[in-house]
């Protein structure tokens, strides 16, 4: 099981990445145009995180559970840990049931687009 401290680490490195990724931003502006609250949920280190993502940029990442979520991700700590490192792939990881997500048909098209 990872520790807090590290699946923190990896969800503030893929908020860098996305930052960074000049064509990743734009392809998540275009998917997802509207203001979005992202829930990150991980439920055997019993923490929940949240950030907005916003003209195809993440916020800072916050220690709570959010007012309202607009998409709601659920995992263990070693599978986000893996993921956002590249040995897990999520959509495998959805598929296997290691990964649940939660969002609007709306918004779960949209977010295939990415894939």
């Amino acid at each position: 099981m990872a520790t807090k401290r590290q699946v923190e680490t990896k969800l503030r490195q893929l908020i860098g990445r996305l930052h960074d990724a000049d064509q990743g931003v734009e392809a998540l502006a275009k998917a997802l145009p509207e203001a979005k609250v992202i829930e990150v949920v991980v439920p055997d280190l019993d923490q929940v995180y949240w950030t907005t993502l916003e003209n195809g940029r993440m916020g800072p990442l916050h220690k709570r559970a959010p007012d309202r979520a607009d998409i709601r991700l659920e995992a263990g700590s070693d599978v986000l840990v893996e993921i956002v490192d590249g040995k897990r792939s999520l959509f495998s990881s959805f598929v296997a049931g290691r990964v649940k997500v939660e969002a609007s048909f709306a918004d779960l098209l949209r977010l295939r687009k990415l894939a």
